[in-house]
């Protein structure tokens, strides 16, 4: 017996998944007539060749983001070492120096874009 409750809970639901039929043979045979077609067209490219699949990656990590994750990392711990050195006075100093920089960087930017 189920207990009435104010919450609507989801129903128990079923993983369903359709399984595709891939034919090697088909597919080649469907790739060629197309590139027969476009060669009697007089389109014929050399360099489209739909068998081959191109792993390669498009854009690469950039090594910039790896930068400032270490440049964060670096500054947190020096903030770490700086209060249990100097307590919470060193917090004061950070603002004295990020603030400015902040702002100078801000007002470079908008410059640059008028």
């Amino acid at each position: 017996m189920r207990f009435p409750s104010l919450f609507r809970l989801p129903r128990h639901q079923q993983f369903r998944i359709k399984p595709r039929y891939y034919d090697p043979v088909k597919e080649e045979i469907k790739e060629r007539t197309e590139r027969i077609k476009q060669r009697m067209d007089g389109a014929e490219s050399v360099d489209y060749q739909p068998s081959k699949i191109n792993f390669k990656r498009k854009a690469k990590s950039a090594p910039a983001a790896s930068m400032i994750q270490l440049g964060i990392a670096t500054l947190l711990g020096l903030m770490v070492l700086g209060w249990l050195q100097f307590g919470n006075e060193i917090f004061y100093y950070i603002l004295w120096v990020i603030v400015p920089a902040y702002l100078i960087y801000r007002l470079k930017n908008l410059r640059s874009k008028r």
